[in-house]
């Protein structure tokens, strides 16, 4: 092998790495925004689960794209500028990603299966933030309905999150497809849609 086809080589080599880093940065950002989008009420719960985290998903995605871009520039100045700006940006970032999801909390869980052994799980989460400026305690009910990948998560109602918000009372199954959430401030109803599975809440 001449040394004009190993010369070649290398080049080919790390264009073909630069693609692959790019192409998994990219890919690592639309599994995030389709965990982001499942999260949403009425979701698909495990690819929630499974895809809505923001640091490795987005952290990942960060460094593959630094990556290919410090290899795919092989001009001096312009790779100087490009990491300096990369990592720059890169930095910031995360520490945003990172400050707003790693809040301090207590967090307690609850689940409540649905009577007569329907597939539905009734699901209160409370939280409880010392400090920072959501400081004071946080209710989620939530509705689990299904099994494996087609489960869906709904959001029932969310409660406080500040000192002077309501406070839940209670949230429980109030009938074989209903269930019912009562604060210090109102109560609702809601009836399971015996297809989908869906909470509707009662006018």
């Amino acid at each position: 092998m001449n040394r004009k086809t190993m010369t070649g080589r290398g080049p080919r080599a790390r264009r073909v790495l630069v693609r692959l880093l790019a192409v998994g940065g990219l890919a690592a950002v639309l599994l995030y925004t389709e965990g982001q989008w499942e999260s949403r009420s009425g979701g698909r719960m495990l690819v929630a689960d499974l895809l809505n985290r923001p640091e490795p998903l987005l952290g990942g995605a960060l460094a593959a794209l630094i990556a290919a871009a410090w290899l795919g520039d092989l001009r001096t100045a312009v790779r100087t500028a490009t990491r300096t700006v990369t990592v720059t940006a890169g930095v910031v970032f995360l520490l945003g990603v990172l400050s707003a999801h790693k809040v301090s909390a207590a967090e307690t869980r609850s689940r409540e299966d649905a009577p007569a052994g329907a597939e539905s799980v009734l699901v209160v989460v409370h939280r409880s933030y010392a400090t920072g400026p959501g400081a004071g305690e946080h209710w989620q009910v939530l509705l689990e309905s299904g099994a494996g990948w087609s489960a869906r998560r709904w959001s029932l109602a969310d409660v406080g999150g500040g000192p002077d918000d309501a406070r839940l009372v209670e949230a429980s199954w109030t009938g074989r497809s209903q269930v019912t959430v009562v604060t210090d401030s109102y109560r609702r109803v809601f009836n399971l849609d015996q297809d989908s599975g869906e909470p509707v809440e009662a006018r």
